[in-house]
């Protein structure tokens, strides 16, 4: 198995730490971005051979200097790491104790890392999306399966309704082939109806791969009635990707958050078909949040799976009549695209203003005024963002406003749609 390091941690560190008890991608990330931070102002170990190579900020010989100045039971619980998890998580750091489970579960993947097209793609890896490093969660570590080159593609996020219509079903279908015959990767979640539709697409037109972001480990492929669609994907270049440890089998809270993935490395989402309360719109909410365009389907005004889409036309997404639409929208992201990959990543834009995509500058002046029309939810959490005059991040909204993740999220969704607020690598600010 590889050795490099990620945040001072080796690959075999990350996989043991996911096999904590309580453990999930909220913790690990937090721990990712606090020891991100740390080994950035650690100094760099002067009996390294190669200067391509970090230094990693744990040594398992010299456990109790590492845990004494580095890592605390008491560190691990103020980033919210649950009494057992912490408990856990220090028995390893000090003595690398696991238990029998957990020793199991490594001896596994270490297995399957080692067969070939298996991978552990940590964020200091060439292949992580940069993309999805600008989420608010962005997982410490992929599992990945297949061709680690289709993740570096300019991508195009594909959900709708499992029980989907013929008619959106064939349209996803000619969408997708389409989208990958103009060189864009089509991403979606491997689940049946449009999921299904979006890569099998993407599959007919043999030119660009297709990713499925899975909602279970890799070892529990599922739906189990599309193995051989899985199959066609890694045959053609594609990849099967999770951020949940190998064994994790189908549970219905973990297809959620696997949305964010999907959006997270797009350059935008199309919903293809959604009925109001579809978990497409879910995915929606997760592109609006990190500043990815939206697009949307218009069907029959009887369709009820049709609803949700309309909801988010209504709402501002970009109406999809054919494929250019959406080719269109994204071409600003596909021409930086093209300059991060042959010039190397841009700096970031740390100035207190922001820029909006159609190049408006915002600050503490020329605020945009807001739609009458708008709910005083949205209005509420306009003005917090004027008296605070400064952005703020999704966890620091919720604490100041006391409203639901799932209200903020419709929220904030409604305010970046009208053009009152705006995005930036998961800040949220006043226009």
């Amino acid at each position: 198995m590889d050795t490099s390091y990620s945040a001072g941690l080796t690959k075999s560190d990350w996989l043991c730490l996911s096999f904590l008890s309580g453990i999930g991608p909220a913790r690990l990330s937090r721990l990712y971005t606090y020891l991100t931070q740390l080994y950035l102002i650690q100094p760099q170990s002067s009996t390294s051979q190669d200067p391509n190579e970090t230094a990693p900020l744990f040594d398992h010989s010299q456990a109790d200097e590492r845990t004494d100045d580095l890592l605390s039971y008491e560190l691990l619980r103020a980033l919210k790491w649950p009494d057992i998890t912490a408990r856990e998580a220090m028995d390893y750091f000090s003595n690398g104790t696991l238990t029998q489970e957990q020793e199991t579960k490594r001896e596994q993947s270490l297995a399957w890392l080692a067969e070939p097209n298996h991978h552990l793609v940590l964020q200091e890896d060439m292949h992580y999306p940069e993309a999805l490093k600008e989420i608010s969660v962005a997982p410490a570590f992929l599992y990945v399966e297949g061709s680690r080159d289709a993740l570096l593609l300019p991508k195009i996020g594909i959900v709708g309704a499992r029980k989907c219509t013929r008619h959106g079903r064939e349209v996803t279908l000619k969408l997708a082939e389409q989208l990958s015959h103009h060189g864009i990767c089509v991403v979606s979640g491997g689940a049946m109806g449009i999921d299904t539709a979006a890569h099998q697409g993407a599959l007919d037109s043999k030119t660009t791969p297709t990713i499925a972001v899975m909602g279970t480990g890799l070892l529990h492929r599922y739906p189990a009635h599309n193995k051989p669609l899985f199959e066609r994907i890694l045959e053609q270049g594609g990849a099967l990707i999770s951020e949940y440890p190998l064994t994790t089998s189908p549970r219905p809270h973990l297809f959620p958050p696997r949305n964010r993935i999907i959006s997270g490395v797009s350059m935008g989402v199309l919903v293809a078909e959604a009925s109001i309360k579809s978990g497409s719109l879910i995915s929606a909410s997760y592109a609006v949040q990190q500043n990815r365009d939206v697009f949307a389907l218009p069907g029959r005004l009887s369709d009820k799976q049709s609803e949700g889409c309309h909801q988010l036309l209504r709402q501002g997404a970009t109406l999809v009549r054919c494929v250019e639409d959406i080719v269109e929208e994204c071409s600003p992201r596909l021409l930086a695209f093209d300059n991060t990959a042959e010039k190397g990543t841009p700096e970031k834009d740390t100035s207190p203003y922001y820029t909006t995509t159609n190049g408006t500058s915002f600050g503490p002046s020329g605020r945009q005024p807001m739609p009458e029309s708008i709910s005083d939810e949205a209005k509420a959490v306009a003005d917090l963002m004027e008296k605070e005059a400064m952005p703020m991040d999704f966890d620091a909204l919720i604490r100041h406003t006391n409203l639901s993740a799932g209200l903020l999220m419709q929220v904030l969704m409604e305010l970046e749609l009208s053009g009152c607020i705006e995005n930036r690598e998961g800040l949220y600010g006043r226009c």
